[in-house]
């Protein structure tokens, strides 16, 4: 973590060799075996993520053309996002930089057009939506997103469904200060257990 800080301060391009090398031994390395021990979550959902490392393993450089002067990342993240389609992605997330890390479920490029998909599926079965919402926010995560200013479905009575009904988009997640669990093997099974916290959630969402 003192390496992800301390690019804040020196992350230029005459440095960018010496940081690279540093970046690869305490960054990219360890998060290729965190990546291998989430591999078997994954497969446990029965849905077509994309698993390439490539795909889900941060790259340790920044788009040049945004940030010509700053050639690194100062954070990385792993993302697992279902395969075969480029809007409305499904997927699972961990994102970490110097201070605090989180993890969760989200959906990539969203389009008007499926959040009505994915609103359809809740509404119908809102009250298993609901129990499964319930249960992960009494696990520790949080539902966020932009909420609409009228309830749009006020047929369904208040419950944990009307919270992902009525935003635009949502994201499951939770996020926490970095502490020494995530220098050892507990962040591997801190996020394998949330991730199969999630799974049946994101099923649901997904038949």
């Amino acid at each position: 973590m003192r390496f992800l800080f301390s690019l804040q301060f020196c992350n230029t391009v005459d440095k960018q060799s010496e940081n690279l090398a540093k970046y690869k031994t305490l960054i990219t390395e360890p998060m290729n075996l965190l990546y291998l021990d989430l591999l078997c979550a994954t497969d446990s959902f029965n849905i077509d993520f994309e698993t390439r490392p490539a795909r889900c393993i941060a790259s340790p450089f920044r788009d040049r053309r945004f940030s010509p002067t700053a050639p690194l990342k100062e954070y990385t993240y792993l993302r697992f996002r279902k395969a075969g389609t480029k809007t409305n992605r499904i997927g699972l997330f961990f994102d970490m930089g110097s201070e605090a890390y989180g993890y969760g479920f989200k959906i990539y490029k969203p389009t008007a057009e499926g959040m009505d998909i994915f609103r359809k599926k809740i509404a119908v079965n809102y009250e298993r939506f609901s129990e499964l919402a319930d249960n992960l926010i009494n696990k520790g995560f949080e539902i966020t997103g932009e909420r609409y200013k009228k309830d749009h479905f006020p047929n369904i009575p208040k419950c944990l469904a009307k919270e992902l009904l009525n935003r635009k988009c949502f994201e499951i997640a939770k996020t926490k200060p970095v502490g020494k669990s995530v220098f050892s093997n507990a962040l591997a099974r801190e996020l394998f257990d949330a991730f199969l916290d999630l799974r049946e959630f994101i099923q649901l969402l997904e038949k």
